[in-house]
């Protein structure tokens, strides 16, 4: 009789124990999945959250995503100087020759637009966003065209290849008409001292 009481009262006392064992097992862990929680998280409690996305920690950067970063900054700022565009923004160019440069960039926006529709469609991908977007651009290099010629109007583009071939015909046009009254000597001497004088006379002309 001693012995079944004996038994009875170890099994009363193991159930405590047992039963809390049990309850610890079905905690969730401080660390699940290879995400470290807070330690209150282990209580089985939960973890409330206030209202909104949680912030989002980004780890430290290292002294290579440093070194990579900076490089990238300088390669970025060398670009940039060196576009056309900007150095001919920052040369104060006339309007003409700026608006003629926008224009050939967005053209050549518009044709990288081109091969890359080009492209989605061998793999069979949905290509109406890319033609929406070169629509516009060749709609903007139309306007800029318009607007250049509008500009061309009223004022005249001295470096121009149009223009150019205007002036050697004015030349050969004078040298004609000199060799025809001067000896072989007076026109070369002419044209020499002309060919002076006419040095960078484009721009010379543009501040009149």
């Amino acid at each position: 009789m001693s012995d079944d009481n004996d038994d009875l009262i170890d099994s009363e006392e193991t159930k405590p124990a047992e039963q809390s064992a049990t309850s610890a097992s079905q905690r969730p862990l401080a660390v699940a999945s290879g995400q470290v929680v807070p330690i209150h998280a282990a209580t089985g409690q939960g973890i409330k959250r206030g209202p909104g996305r949680p912030k989002k920690i980004n780890p430290k950067p290292t002294n290579d995503d440093l070194i990579y970063h900076a490089e990238m900054i300088r390669q970025k700022t060398a670009f940039i100087e060196a576009d056309p565009l900007v150095k001919s923004s920052a040369s104060r160019q006339e309007a003409v020759e700026t608006l003629q440069r926008v224009k050939e960039e967005v053209a050549r926006e518009a044709a990288a637009l081109h091969f890359q529709r080009i492209e989605e469609e061998k793999y069979g991908k949905d290509t109406s966003q890319i033609s929406s977007r070169r629509i516009t651009a060749l709609r903007e290099v139309a306007n800029l065209e318009l607007e250049i010629r509008r500009l061309g109007a009223t004022m005249i583009d001295l470096k121009s290849e149009r223009f150019q071939k205007i002036f050697k015909f004015f030349l050969e046009t004078v040298r004609e008409s000199a060799t025809e009254t001067l000896s072989p000597e007076q026109v070369d001497l002419l044209f020499n001292r002309l060919g002076s004088l006419l040095e960078g006379w484009e721009e010379k002309a543009q501040a009149l």
